[in-house]
């Protein structure tokens, strides 16, 4: 048992490594209210899903590389890096005069972002053992719950009050507080007697890979480049199938996948609190703005009671699985959760109100609460610790592209389906688009100022194009469900 000094010092740990993670967590929804005012006013509704994805997308390819550094590299060095990179992408944000540089300075972002997310997580790993770290991962998972959801509810309010570019600028100084605090609580890691090889074959095949794959499921390309996106991955992800066998530190090893427990956590994970929350978070804001007639900030408001339930079911999982040791049935009945929340906002959509989605969504964010982290600790519980950190960064990696991919291809199916639905309403309502005026782009205070007509037809073909999306991935967090239940129940870990 760790003495009083002891005890003191890991809770110092913790609390620097969740201020880092809330950073990063919070800047990954705070734009999502955010969406329609920046399109509105840089243009581009056809890339708008890469104001999101370009974070992601780097975060993910950031994460695997960090890994691999962090088993042989000082982690609070790179830790300190990782949230330098990321504030100067944040600064970069701030100052963004085109959808261009906005995606560019979100580009940057993710690298730091990825990397500050995996290094949180191994630093933990390292320090704690996995039973008394499951106590934890309740705290941690209250930040994610907090900062993501609550991201939503400032988010809204900076993008109604001083204006969307706050978003960004009111991060920095938080960024370098987390810094400053990381600095002072974490120790060195010890000297390894490893020398850094990383996989550079690896890593450039893996960014090939998801770029291409990412591309390829964007709504600007043309038809041949989505053919040309999508052979390039996976002739991507074949080589690196190939090149993986021969690397003498592999940025995704196969001993990773060798492990029953790391696969099927790592991808219920992706699936249920990866793709299925990240496209509720990113597109419900907007729904709630375009079809209800609200506000960012109320739109925001309104997923208050998605942060309580996952800070409650994430805090209560965590203690739970630390005293009794079992951890298969709450992550597999929140799964479930997940899977019903989708399936009530898709039938639902706008006839039951705004608060009606309120609660659906709560509902799913009690699902997400019981396994955003407890999955990730079951797979680094499977894995050798010498391997703690490129584990940890498997499992982010695969989360975070399913975010992206799950994002990407949300997008391009509801920038399909918004137009030949706008098209349809126009004409139901018997209106004409005012001359000038793009609906796929208006913003939700420009469209506060049309015709009552026209602010009809919008909210009709908005909540015709969007529920039946929630409907579409409601199966994946039922398949998560079904993957925990087959987990192997192995003991966690007293002493590692």
């Amino acid at each position: 048992m760790p003495g009083r000094s002891g005890t003191r010092s890991v809770r110092m740990l913790v609390l620097s490594l969740m201020a880092s993670m809330l950073v990063v967590s919070f800047n990954q929804t705070v734009l999502n209210t955010a969406l329609p005012t920046i399109v509105a006013e840089l243009g581009g509704l056809d890339r708008i899903g890469w104001i999101v994805a370009a974070f992601v997308l780097t975060a993910t390819l950031a994460m695997p590389l960090t890994g691999a550094l962090s088993d042989v590299l000082d982690r609070k060095r790179l830790l300190i890096g990782a949230s330098a990179l990321f504030t100067l992408g944040t600064l970069g944000g701030a100052v963004a005069g085109s959808l261009d540089l906005l995606i560019a300075a979100r580009l940057v972002q993710g690298v730091g972002g990825g990397a500050v997310m995996v290094l949180t997580q191994t630093i933990m790993a390292a320090a704690v053992p996995s039973r008394e770290r499951a106590k934890y991962a309740g705290a941690f998972g209250s930040v994610w719950a907090v900062a993501t959801t609550g991201g939503v509810l400032i988010g809204g309010w900076l993008t109604d009050g001083p204006g969307w570019r706050w978003v960004f600028g009111g991060t920095i100084p938080l960024a370098v507080a987390a810094t400053v605090l990381s600095l002072r609580a974490i120790p060195a890691s010890a000297p390894t007697s490893a020398r850094a090889t990383p996989d550079v074959p690896g890593m450039l095949l893996l960014c090939v890979a998801t770029t291409a794959l990412v591309a390829a499921t964007s709504p600007s390309l043309a038809p041949g480049g989505v053919w040309v996106a999508a052979g390039t991955g996976i002739a991507a992800v074949l080589g690196l199938v190939l090149v993986e066998r021969r690397a003498a530190q592999p940025v995704l090893p196969a001993v990773l996948f060798r492990s029953r427990t790391f696969v099927l956590a790592t991808l219920a994970g992706t699936l249920s609190s990866g793709v299925s929350s990240f496209v509720v978070l990113s597109y419900l804001p907007s729904f709630l703005q375009m079809v209800f007639g609200l506000t960012a900030f109320q739109a925001g408001l309104l997923l208050l009671p998605m942060i309580v339930s996952t800070v409650l079911a994430s805090t209560l999982t965590g203690f739970a699985v630390t005293r009794t040791g079992r951890y298969v049935l709450i992550p597999a009945s929140g799964a479930c959760a997940v899977g019903t929340g989708l399936l009530l906002l898709g039938l639902v959509g706008p006839h039951g109100g705004p608060h009606v989605l309120a609660l659906s969504a709560a509902l799913l964010g009690a699902g997400v609460g019981t396994n955003v982290l407890l999955l990730t600790l079951l797979a680094q519980n499977a894995i050798p610790a010498a391997s703690i950190g490129v584990g940890t960064a498997a499992n982010n990696f695969f989360r975070q592209a399913g975010a992206t991919l799950g994002i990407s291809l949300i997008g391009l199916a509801f920038a399909a389906r918004i137009q030949d639905a706008l098209d349809a309403s126009i004409r139901a309502h018997g209106t004409t688009i005012p001359s000038g005026v793009s609906l796929t782009a208006v913003s939700p205070g420009e469209l506060a100022s049309l015709s009552a007509p026209v602010r009809a037809a919008v909210s009709d073909a908005y909540a015709q194009a969007l529920p039946p999306l929630f409907l579409a991935i409601a199966p994946l967090a039922f398949a998560a469900a079904v993957m925990i239940l087959c987990l192997e129940r192995r003991p966690l870990a007293d002493g590692r």
